[in-house]
């Protein structure tokens, strides 16, 4: 098919929910003699404002027009131009439906509708999908998640603050400033430089104690406040989240994930549920490319301290295209019938760190890996071997709350001031507070592609508190690149039992001075450790403002600012082995 070089943009297209809402649209469609169509329609409904680049970065619509379909970006229910009272993530289930079943009535559309996005844009295509409206025929969900439990609103049972707070205040606040003022121009200048004081502010008021005390100007978030008053068994989660009804949607999947991003584990849960469902209903199985970045649309080969090449980036990926060519190979596949699309495209395409190549597979997790562990030992040794001594001092260290390790890098969605991704860990490891435990140099590399949990024998003199492990790439130079990393909340162990498993859970109290068994899930990661590298795992109790502070005491930060200093015991004899499990496969 030949280029289509006239598009046609149309503004405020008006789409009405079951409701009588009005939501709006700009729409992308070839124009001029090519005009009639008819097409497929490529649908993403977002938050942040159809006209701001962050709505066409990650997929150009221009081009994808030009290519034969009709782009339709949405600003969902009170938005920018959409009617309707915004309230995160509630009303995307059937706007979700109707907004699909619209798409596919446009003129020039053939009724078949494709979603795609990311974040926010990708947890709008799930809602939508488990409605099943009958003319969503394919879907493209981008680093985004199904389940809030697990990096969206809580991760371990730990508040997602660092992203929670950044979210709400930088990327939410100003739109909801406007439309609840913008009948009140007088009442807007007063307080618009309280709202643009409190965003340029966000990491001070990090610092906030107790959480109810956030900066709300202008009173215009209220759905902050209720979410920090939601619990990890909350009823809402089982409204909400995806879990348990993958089977519900119909259409073929394709997943992009970034091994540095806040949902990455998600991402890697959704492509192994719709694998299933593919499996049990023998149709096409879906698609995964996971590639170095962080959290964002435009996916740059730089990631904090590392420059992965140009082959890593979005704007070439692996020589094959741009970010916007692979969606178009898949909707040409899977909404105009040209399967030869995807001939070049093997189902799993991974980015390995360290040997700076994309690697090919058939499916996740890659076939032919193991699991290997690695424990812990007096000394701050690293190795394959278990313990052996039954009289091994577990290691010790105090949890300040006042004092918390300081975020470096990792996979983060905060100001940019705190730099995401493979960031060089030495500053933290000088900490008394922080354990390290590293391997000898390696001989060969060694190569881990899959999940990645570590197993923590551990004791506090605290009612409740957390660990965090981490998982680093020691440089012969010295350099200590964070490749992945976990945090487990001690009540909220029986919440998450096990790496990929989520169980809602009342938190569950432990007894000071009693040693627990904890897992802690660090998702996953595609790294060759190469030769003349170590590895190194990192041991300690905060990692702050990711993630929310525990006062060591048993109260919320919500309510709270008294906290407590506790004595931490990690063990590592005979009975209590902790260790971290890693995915490995031959080189």
């Amino acid at each position: 098919m030949a280029r289509i070089q006239e598009i046609t943009i149309q503004k405020n297209v008006p789409a009405e929910m079951r409701d009588g809402t009005t939501l709006r649209a700009d729409i992308y469609r070839p124009g001029g003699e090519a005009a009639d169509g008819p097409y497929p329609v490529l649908l993403t409904r977002q938050p942040y404002g159809k006209e701001l680049p962050i709505a066409t970065d990650y997929m150009d619509a221009i081009k994808a027009a030009g290519r034969g379909y009709i782009v339709v970006i949405q600003d969902v229910r009170g938005r920018f131009d959409s009617e309707g009272e915004w309230n995160p993530s509630v009303y995307e289930f059937e706007d979700g439906y109707d907004s699909v079943e619209w798409a596919a009535s446009l003129s020039g559309s053939n009724g078949d509708v494709g979603m795609y996005g990311a974040s926010y844009f990708g947890m709008t295509q799930w809602q939508a999908a488990v409605m099943q409206p009958p003319s969503l025929k394919s879907m493209a969900p981008g680093i985004t998640w199904g389940n809030y439990l697990n990096g969206a609103q809580f991760r371990g049972g730990v508040r997602e603050i660092g992203l929670r707070f950044y979210w709400w205040m930088a990327s939410l606040s100003p739109n909801s400033f406007f439309r609840k003022y913008r009948e009140d121009p007088e009442k807007r200048r007063e307080l618009l430089p309280d709202l643009v004081n409190a965003i340029d502010h966000i990491p001070d008021e990090y610092e906030t104690l107790p959480l109810k005390n956030l900066p709300n100007p202008g009173g215009v978030m209220p759905y902050m406040f209720d979410a920090m008053d939601l619990e990890i068994d909350a009823e809402v989660w089982s409204y909400l989240n995806i879990d348990g009804r993958y089977e519900s949607v119909e259409a073929p999947t394709f997943h992009i994930g970034c091994w540095y991003d806040v949902f990455l584990g998600e991402t890697l849960r959704q492509y192994e549920a719709m694998k299933q469902v593919a499996a049990r209903r023998s149709t096409m199985p879906p698609r995964l490319l996971i590639g170095p970045w962080i959290h964002g649309t435009t996916f740059p080969s730089t990631v904090g301290d590392l420059d992965f090449g140009l082959a890593a980036s979005g704007y070439f990926l692996n020589y094959k295209g741009d970010m916007t060519d692979y969606h178009l190979r898949w909707f040409d596949a899977t909404l105009k019938g040209r399967e030869e699309a995807l001939d070049s495209h093997p189902n799993v395409e991974v980015f390995v760190m360290g040997e700076n190549h994309w690697r090919s597979y058939e499916e996740w997790p890659i076939p032919g890996s193991r699991e290997e562990k690695w424990y812990l030992h007096a000394g701050g040794v690293l190795s394959r071997e278990e313990p052996n001594k039954a009289a091994n001092t577990p290691d010790e260290y105090d949890y300040d709350p006042r004092d918390p390790v300081p975020t470096i890098g990792g996979a983060l969605l905060m100001p940019r001031i705190y730099r995401a991704g493979a960031r060089d860990q030495r500053p933290n490891e000088e900490r008394p507070d922080v354990l390290v435990y590293t391997s000898e140099e390696l001989t060969e590399d060694y190569t881990v592609i899959g999940n990645v949990y570590a197993t923590l024998f551990a004791a506090t003199s605290a009612p409740d508190t957390d660990f965090v492990a981490r998982l680093v790439d020691v440089y012969p130079d010295g350099r200590a690149i964070g490749v992945t990393d976990g945090i487990i909340r001690a009540s909220a162990r029986e919440s998450y039992p096990a790496p990929g498993v989520i169980e809602p859970k009342q938190p569950s109290s432990i007894t000071p001075g009693e040693v627990y068994e904890y897992t802690i899930d660090l998702w996953a990661t595609g790294i060759s450790f190469g030769a003349g590298h170590r590895i190194r795992v990192e041991v300690t109790s905060s990692c702050f403002p990711r993630w929310d502070r525990n006062l060591n005491t048993g109260e919320d930060t919500r309510d709270s600012i008294h906290s407590e200093i506790a004595h931490q015991q990690i063990f590592h004899d005979p009975e209590h082995p902790s260790s971290i499990t890693l995915t490995v496969i031959d080189s």
